[in-house]
């Protein structure tokens, strides 16, 4: 696989932008003709890029790799020059409704994404101000507005760099400062990591559950949640209260509060079960016991 730079993709897209393809499904831009899809595919080829796969539909880009950190967004202060950003619609949309095929039951299911209908895909060109190139019918045009687009991602044939800093007004671009962390929470047990931030997004119930102790690369701090990088979730959602920054200390009597996110492990000190059993059950459960290095009080009454 060939990468591109960020400058050679945006220029081919700009490119294809010039000469005002028609839109036509399964186009890239080559022939007078182009779908949305296509566009991207087509820049990525006029770039010199090679290994590009998976590219033809984005719902099957999405869900096959194709599109890398796919994270929703609530705005474009994330963004960066060369993101890919895509629209959603609902499964059942009477004009694009979800193929069978990704639906539950279907071939191409996935329980990652569920059932979320990308529909729609285009390129950040600009990110001050806002421009986001993309093939629609009947010719390519250029969004100043985030509007609909609800979720962005990278592709892994670009080479990124760098970030561009949201609060660069000419959209330059600098290293991104990364924090790390660790997963915290005084219950003990799990956190949530989520694919989404938004409540009543689909994004919102796609979550892991990390155990307390896990490291975080923290993309953006952010009051009430953070975007982060954990194991192969890239780009993922965790409440700020959950995660212990570099430096943080936490003192005796003042844990975080536990909210919706954590979830509760037994206290590893004392638990109290009352079982009624066989004798051979009760050794067993004590060799058990022992093989997992519990503590087991037998009580007055013995067992049996």
């Amino acid at each position: 696989m060939k990468k591109v730079s960020v400058e050679a993709y945006l220029e081919k897209i700009e490119e294809i932008y010039q000469e005002q393809p028609a839109y036509r499904t399964g186009g890239d831009g080559s022939g007078g003709t182009c779908d949305c899809i296509g566009m991207c595919r087509g820049a990525l080829a006029r770039a010199g890029a090679t290994g590009v796969r998976n590219m033809r539909g984005t719902n099957t880009a999405a869900r096959s790799g194709a599109l890398v950190n796919l994270r929703e967004i609530r705005d474009a202060s994330g963004l960066q020059v060369g993101d890919v950003v895509l629209k959603v619609r609902d499964k059942d949309d009477k004009n694009m409704p979800l193929p069978d095929r990704y639906r539950k039951g279907g071939s191409g299911y996935s329980r990652k994404w569920g059932e979320t209908n990308w529909t729609h895909i285009g390129t950040v060109t600009r990110v001050h101000p806002l421009e986001i190139t993309h093939m629609t019918s009947p010719h390519p045009q250029k969004d100043t507005s985030l509007g609909r687009w609800s979720w962005a991602a990278e592709l892994p044939w670009v080479e990124y760099e760098k970030k561009t800093r949201p609060d660069d007004p000419d959209g330059g671009q600098e290293d991104r400062d990364v924090e790390n962390a660790v997963v915290w929470a005084a219950s003990g047990g799990t956190v949530k990591l989520r694919a989404s931030n938004k409540p009543g997004t689909a994004g919102y119930g796609l979550y892991d559950d990390i155990p307390v102790g896990t490291g975080a690369e923290v993309l953006e701090h952010g009051e009430m949640w953070c975007r982060v990088n954990i194991g192969r979730r890239k780009g993922w959602y965790m409440m700020t209260e959950y995660l212990l920054f570099d430096g943080a200390q936490v003192e005796p009597g003042e844990d975080p509060e536990d909210g919706p996110d954590a979830e509760p492990a037994a206290d590893p000190e004392t638990v109290e079960i009352t079982l009624t059993m066989t004798r051979q059950e009760a050794q067993l459960l004590i060799r058990l016991a022992d093989n997992l290095g519990w503590k087991l009080a037998q009580a007055a009454g013995g067992v049996g």
